[in-house]
């Protein structure tokens, strides 16, 4: 037995000098060749989009940028595997090495802890759950114990009542499946209790009744970034949620605060290339252009117009708002610009006769015609400059030409010599 477990032993010093030893060199070119053969084994998925190079730059050594989010790659990594590492810059996506110790750009004094996970309270399928035991072979009556399965099914039946537009007795429901789900894990820190207090603000808000809605929606705010932390997916979508609640109840300040915080996690975890970002940031512009601060909102929908969106009509509303907050500064020649631009979009994706197009078109008129008496009004108020210029320049050289001739007298009267 003794020579057996010395036996099995050595398979781990073999694993320790293979990760701690100079062996374990690696480039990250290999690391994600390793990745895509067990993409390609595990799924049958060939990677095209990501991490990946052309042939033909591979044959001549040309760097190609990837479009793999380092960040959000790496915060995901750390958030599934409890790994907390020390917040500073990182240089993600440059050289690299794998050393055991000596790696970078992460290493190893770089890891401030390791947590322990909880993957989940008890299984979702299978019938599988929460049963109650005791040693005596005694637990008790079956009718006083919450099994997870039957909080489960009193959460779809209270989304049955959502479908079918009951809200109160949605309500009511979302409530008692949240209260039993506390009770069968014991802590309110549940993925399904935060979407019960979700649906409760939802339906609370349908029902007018603004403050508990704000009240639900920030609890399960405040669920969801104990949970998954605050750059979680579903931390993110009860921003959004809150933001719109307290934005319709003219809760300004508060709301646009949670609608920044939801751009942030958008682009943090999405990319600066997701398709949502140009509609909160159009949304965006528009709470500060309500508030009366057109520059804020023109910096807002500036940055709009630079994210690319997959919906034509997102980007003739943008355009749209441009013009209004430029025309509303005085800039008509920009406004008239991008008044045109979302004339040509509207009449492309929506036809002639649609009711946007034909309020651009009488908006792109009423622009061209302020326009153009701006900028008559312009090159009048030049031309009366130019002239008052080349007039002052010539009053300069009359005056220059009259000193000049009275220093020249002074100059003569001097020099005249005295009669005896």
């Amino acid at each position: 037995k003794k020579s057996g477990a010395a036996e099995e032993s050595e398979p781990t010093a073999s694993v320790v000098d293979t990760l701690l030893g100079p062996t374990f060199q690696r480039s990250r070119a290999e690391i994600w060749d390793d990745i895509e053969r067990e993409i390609g084994h595990r799924y049958r998925y060939v990677l095209t989009l990501y991490n990946t190079h052309q042939t033909s730059d591979r044959q001549n050594g040309e760097k190609t940028k990837s479009r793999a989010m380092y960040t959000p790659l790496l915060r995901r990594l750390c958030q599934r595997n409890g790994v907390r590492l020390v917040a500073k810059n990182y240089e993600l996506g440059g050289k690299c090495l794998c050393s055991g110790r000596n790696s970078y750009p992460i290493a190893t004094r770089d890891i401030a802890g390791i947590l322990p996970l909880v993957k989940h309270a008890a299984a979702a399928a299978g019938g599988e759950g929460f049963h109650p035991a005791s040693f005596d072979c005694n637990s008790g009556p079956t009718s006083l114990h919450v099994l997870l399965p039957d909080a489960k099914n009193l959460f779809d039946t209270a989304h049955a009542a959502w479908n079918q537009k009951a809200l109160p007795q949605a309500l009511d429901l979302f409530q008692e499946a949240s209260s039993l789900f506390q009770r069968v894990v014991d802590t309110p820190l549940h993925a399904t209790v935060a979407k019960c207090l979700e649906m409760s603000a939802a339906i609370l808000f349908h029902a007018g009744e603004a403050e508990a809605a704000a009240a639900n929606a920030a609890r399960s705010l405040a669920v969801a970034v104990q949970l998954g932390g605050f750059d979680s997916a579903d931390a993110l979508n009860a921003h959004s949620t809150l933001s719109h609640i307290l934005l319709s109840s003219n809760a300004a300040g508060p709301g646009i605060k949670h609608l920044r915080a939801s751009l942030y996690l958008t682009e943090l975890l999405a990319g600066p290339h997701n398709t949502d970002l140009a509609t909160s940031y159009h949304k965006l512009g528009t709470m500060y252009h309500e508030v009366g601060s057109p520059i804020n909102a023109l910096r807002f929908y500036q940055e709009a117009t630079a994210r690319e969106s997959a919906d034509r009509l997102v980007s003739g509303m943008v355009a749209k708002s441009t013009a209004l907050v430029l025309a509303n500064i005085g800039q008509f020649k920009g406004a008239l610009e991008m008044e045109k631009r979302a004339y040509n979009l509207y009449r492309s994706t929506l036809g002639e006769g649609h009711d946007l197009t034909k309020n651009s078109s009488n908006t792109l008129a009423q622009f061209t015609k302020i326009a153009v008496e701006q900028g008559t009004r312009k090159a009048k108020e030049e031309q009366k400059q130019k002239e008052e210029e080349a007039a002052n320049a010539m009053a300069n050289e009359v005056v220059a030409g009259e000193a000049a001739a009275a220093k020249k007298r002074q100059k003569k009267k001097k020099r005249k010599p005295k009669k005896n």
